[in-house]
């Protein structure tokens, strides 16, 4: 007997019992009517992403022109902060030989391209910041300092190359700080095609990096933070020469698909204040006076929508 045709008597085949299962743990249900465990997660994720669009759409009808001319401030020292490092570690301004591809963590992590890095990126905050003060709720504000507090601790405290532990701590940050990102995404509205890039370019990123921890663990190479560019390339210069294109590709794709994960949140993060702005939404007052009763206008409706958003990131 054929288990995969659907017309034997008995029952339902074992391929429509395989797909029925599928269906109830895609849309949350357990074979008794119970809702699962990833129903749940699923709704949950649907209830946060209604709330921080909600959250959204109030930030941006706060915008003043000045906020505006922070954000596009604030875009062009992040581009520069994607740009300059990298240009003047491949200088050699922080060491020779330099390492290629390398990761954004690798070339900042010490000397003159470490410290420009910072010096842009700390700019980028402070007027990214100034907005989220001026026109962002308590909720978006105690998320902002969250972010700022996390890029600290992932570049500035544990840095790449620290130690183990370091390192390990240095993954952790990086990987909340990408997750923050997500979240941004949808406060600023950005527009689809820069979500797109953002997420495909995050998943090379995940997959180069894994093909490449296990290229290194096959052919005993060390990791980028755990040997000097001139170690781990005689490391590499002994492995078979298939290992050795396999990993330059993985290394190339990191760095590529890293570079233009940022680049694609950077480019678009003010897409959906123009479209906004283009359709007539938000205001363009610069004045303190026009400032001051604009933000009262959606004041009252603010609250419960703020305080369920505030909750929610919370846990």
């Amino acid at each position: 007997a054929n288990p995969w045709r659907a017309d034997m008597p008995g029952g339902p085949s074992a391929l429509d019992r395989l797909i029925s299962r599928l269906g109830d743990v895609t849309n949350g249900m357990s074979p008794n009517g119970e809702e699962t465990l990833l129903g749940r997660l699923a709704a949950r994720l649907r209830q946060l992403e209604r709330r921080i669009d909600d959250e959204s759409a109030a930030l941006l009808s706060r915008l003043t022109a000045r906020d505006e001319e922070l954000l596009r401030s604030a875009r062009r020292l992040y581009h520069a902060c994607s740009v300059v490092p990298c240009l003047l570690y491949y200088l050699r301004t922080s060491e020779s030989p330099t390492k290629f591809p390398a990761t954004i963590s690798f070339t900042i992590r010490k000397g003159v391209p470490r410290w420009t890095h910072h010096a842009l990126w700390l700019a980028g905050w402070a007027c990214m910041g100034r907005v989220f003060q001026s026109a962002g709720s308590a909720a978006t504000r105690r998320f902002a300092a969250a972010m700022f507090a996390t890029g600290i601790w992932t570049t500035f405290i544990f840095r790449l190359g620290g130690g183990l532990l370091s390192d390990a701590a240095h993954l952790l940050g990086a990987a909340a700080y990408m997750v923050d990102h997500e979240v941004l995404l949808r406060l600023w509205a950005v527009a689809p095609p820069y979500r797109a890039a953002f997420r495909a370019s995050l998943g090379v990123l995940l997959a180069a990096f894994w093909r490449g921890h296990l290229l290194e663990r096959r052919h005993g190479i060390s990791a980028e933070s755990f040997a000097s560019p001139a170690v781990r390339r005689r490391q590499i210069a002994a492995a078979p020469r298939t290992a050795q294109r396999s990993l330059f590709r993985a290394d190339l794709a990191i760095m590529l698909s890293e570079n233009l994960l940022f680049s694609a949140f950077v480019q678009g993060m003010l897409s959906g204040v123009e479209a906004r702005r283009g359709g007539g939404g938000g205001r363009s007052g610069g004045g303190a006076g026009d400032e001051t009763s604009g933000r009262c206008e959606d004041g009252g409706g603010k609250g419960k929508a703020v305080g369920e958003f505030g909750e929610i990131l919370h846990h």
